[in-house]
Parts: C-alpha cells; structure tokens; sequence
C-alpha cells in the first residue's frame, strides 16, 4: 500500500487496523516529514493517528510521546533522494527493535508518564 493511500484511510478512518501496524506508522511519519517542517509534521502525525483510533474506538492505543519520539528518531534517519525501500534497508533497528531504540531515550516510568501528552526524554536527548 502506499503511503498516500495509508494517509487516506487514516484521514478518513477507513485503514484497516491490520494494515496500520509499526511499518506503516514509520511510513506515514516519514512522508510527513518529506513534506513539512518537524513541529508541523509532529502535530499531523498525531492528529491523524488520534483521530483514527477514536474512529475505531481505541483511543487507549494511542500514545503521544511514543508517536512523536518515533517520528523525531525517523527524521533524524531520513536522507534526501532516498526511496521507502532505501529507508527500511538503511534503519533496520528502527523497524525490529524501535522499543530498544526508544529505551536509550526513556526510562519505563518516563514513557508510561507520556501517554497523553509529550513528555521530554530522561536519559538521552532525542534528536532535534
């Protein structure tokens, strides 16, 4: 699927949830980020997604730090020219251990704190 489509379902609420899993929110994050400026794709990244899981009635599955360390971890790894693919290949880490990544930011009392609003990382800065 691609990212225009998953932003679509996800404006609309139509996604289902199984296509809406890690992958796809690094999807989604990253072409935010390809076409506005951090603060702005941070504030989209976490409209849509709220939005969405309130379509669905999940509104517990959403977690704002979560969502936004992701997408600043994401921005920090974006390369210009480079295609999805490209992406994936070069950030491995990002994909299958995104949790470990999150953990040298964030202490696990730190991050449950941030549920509904963003909470600035305890251990290590995120990048900028």
């Amino acid at each position: 699927m691609t990212a225009a489509k998953i932003l679509e379902g996800l404006a609309d609420g139509s996604l289902p949830p199984s296509e809406f899993g890690h992958a796809a929110h690094l999807r989604v994050a990253r072409e935010l980020l390809l076409h506005a400026p951090l603060a702005e794709a941070e504030a989209r990244f976490c409209t849509l997604i709220e939005g969405y899981v309130r379509h669905l009635g999940a509104e517990a599955k959403f977690h704002r730090t979560l969502s936004i360390a992701l997408l600043r971890l994401t921005a920090a790894r974006l390369r210009p020219g480079e295609s999805w693919a490209q992406f994936q290949a070069a950030n491995p880490d990002l994909f299958a251990n995104a949790r470990g990544l999150l953990a040298r930011h964030y202490s696990a009392e730190c991050l449950a704190a941030g549920r509904t609003q963003f909470t600035p990382p305890d251990l290590l800065p995120l990048p900028a």
